[in-house]
């Protein structure tokens, strides 16, 4: 039984959209002579341990992220995207298009055997770079950026680097131990190393993933913090400071692409691997919010989602549709007409949704997370270890492996919703219970 879903909404009229299409830029003739629009390019950024409520356009007061507002405001934000609720896990999905439950390894760990949406990119003739935090090389099956399908890279955890990711940090570039001091700042580094690329691909279509190592804990001073009265503890106020600092970030890079004249061929989505640090306590509108990542809690994965091109996507699209990190890799193909990988995908492109079209949204996701926090599968782990974590969800409503219900609103999921209590939850169930059974029964690759 399948519960309606809302559809995508533009937040503007009818006549509007229509008099934006109709006014809009179109791209001049390629290179070659033909009448064909030159390609998209592609600009990924994901930021680390932050979660949907850490930004001013989706309604914090107490994080200040004027330019990825902007970039929502001009462009596509989706309310319901979800990652998975710690980074590897995330990460292998957003880079394969599939489920754990068909590739996870292991913390740490990008299966080689895997493609990427590096190799689909590489595949359709794009430059590629990756900058950033990797941490997917561990244990005997993982890889490297250049066999995920990346021409260049500069990245921080990865073989040859350290510990330091912020001040003095530990960069590996294209092979090279980057040299520096306690005045250089990780972040600035990959920045800069996108803004390169931008220039040195101007005249070629290019794919950037940026998995930024903002936010991550440690939480030091970052180049803008400053010293003030408040009493915020240190380690909240400079989170603050770098979750601002990676909008800035951002703002940097679509700065640069405005002065290459690429804004209007360059599609820029912007979205986190999970949510805030647990060490965190946070304003959220009337409340104090807890930061929930680990947790297979709605606090833990629901992500933000925010997608702009001008002249392409239309300013104000707000969607509630569902997109699961799955997602992203065909909807990269999408947008670029680039070749699916030949391998079982999960996932489905909101490329339609980002210029105002009805699309195929999902009526479900399905999550499968084994946590290396072990108390994140104290109440629903299963399967090896009682710590494999399988449920399916849509907007309103969330069902674990397990048989246990939860309103999603229900932040803590301090009360199961028991079989029979309204009409709406015992569709919900039976339909994410078939989305349970569709996917299956164990984990491919799990080596715990």
């Amino acid at each position: 039984m399948n519960l309606p879903i809302r559809p995508a909404t533009i937040v503007r009229s009818v006549f509007a959209v229509a008099t934006f299409a109709i006014a809009s830029p179109h791209f001049t003739p390629s290179a070659s002579g033909d009448d064909s629009p030159p390609k998209y390019n592609v600009i990924l950024i994901m930021a680390d341990d932050s979660a949907v409520d850490n930004y001013g356009c989706y309604g914090s007061t107490f994080f200040k992220t004027p330019r990825l507002d902007e970039l929502a405001r001009t462009g596509a934000k989706f309310n319901h995207c979800y990652s998975e609720p710690v980074c590897t896990s995330s990460r292998v999905k957003i880079m394969t298009g599939r489920d754990g439950i068909r590739n996870y390894v292991r913390f740490g760990t990008l299966d080689k055997d895997e493609t990427t949406f590096g190799n689909m990119m590489q595949k359709a003739g794009y430059a590629t770079t990756i900058v950033g935090k990797w941490q997917l090389h561990g244990g005997d099956r993982g890889t490297l950026a250049p066999a995920c399908g990346f021409d260049s890279y500069c990245l921080w955890n990865y073989p040859g680097t350290t510990r330091s990711r912020y001040w003095n940090p530990s960069i590996l570039c294209d092979g090279k131990l980057l040299k520096t001091t306690e005045n250089d700042y990780g972040p600035d580094i990959f920045t800069k190393h996108i803004i390169d690329f931008i220039g040195k691909n101007k005249d070629r279509p290019f794919f950037a993933y940026y998995p930024m190592v903002l936010t991550h804990a440690p939480f030091p001073k970052t180049p803008d913090t400053q010293a003030d009265s408040s009493d915020l503890i240190e380690s909240l106020k400079h989170y603050r400071d770098m979750n601002a600092y990676a909008d800035k970030c951002v703002g940097k890079i679509v700065d640069a692409l405005d002065a290459a004249g690429l804004r209007e061929r360059t599609v820029v989505i912007y979205t986190t691997d999970n949510g805030t640090d647990r060490a965190l306590t946070y304003p959220f509108e009337n409340e104090q919010r807890k930061g929930q990542k680990a947790f297979a809690m709605d606090g833990g994965c629901h992500a933000p989602l925010i997608v702009n091109c001008p002249g392409t996507i239309p300013e104000g699209i707000v969607s509630d549709d569902m997109v699961d990190f799955s997602d992203f890799l065909p909807t990269i193909a999408d947008i670029t007409n680039a070749k699916l990988p030949d391998v079982e995908l999960d996932g489905r492109s909101f490329w339609p949704q980002c210029k105002g079209e009805k699309g195929d949204p999902r009526q479900w996701i399905f999550q499968y997370y084994y946590p290396k926090f072990v108390p994140a599968a104290e109440k629903h782990g299963q399967g090896v270890n009682k710590r494999e974590i399988i449920w399916a969800q849509n907007q309103t409503f969330k069902l674990y492996r397990d048989g246990t219900l939860y309103a999603v609103a229900d932040r803590q999921e301090t009360t199961a919703i028991p079989s029979g209590s309204s009409p709406e939850s015992d569709a919900a169930r039976d339909l994410l219970q078939s989305a349970l059974q569709s996917m299956p029964a164990a984990a491919a690759k799990l080596a715990p």
